[in-house]
């Protein structure tokens, strides 16, 4: 099952201590282990998405916690249920065109 997560500051950024290695390496775990499809920020630069690979909606939701900056508090994500032919050939994602679906 394929998830789309949009991830969002809950703390202006210019607080954010987690440095963004410590987000790219974490990236990079996910996309070597097979669990992010695709990750980037959307096309406005309004928010922050991956799409996930997981068994369950808990799955994707334990994956998408344990991001350095989601961990540490400084953003939340909202995260929606995709099917296969949603993810293949998405985007580019807007903050507008997230919300809208």
């Amino acid at each position: 099952m394929w998830y789309l997560i949009q991830r969002k500051a809950t703390k202006p950024r210019q607080e954010w201590t987690v440095t963004l290695d410590q987000h790219l390496a974490w990236m990079r775990l996910q996309h070597e282990a097979g669990r992010i499809l695709f990750s980037g920020p959307t096309a406005d630069r309004k928010l922050g998405i991956y799409v996930i690979r997981a068994d369950s909606r808990e799955e994707a939701e334990r994956i998408a916690a344990s991001d350095p900056y989601t961990a540490a508090g400084f953003c939340a994500f909202d995260l929606f249920e995709w099917e296969v032919h949603q993810v293949l050939g998405a985007g580019p994602f807007t903050e507008a065109g997230l919300k809208s679906r």
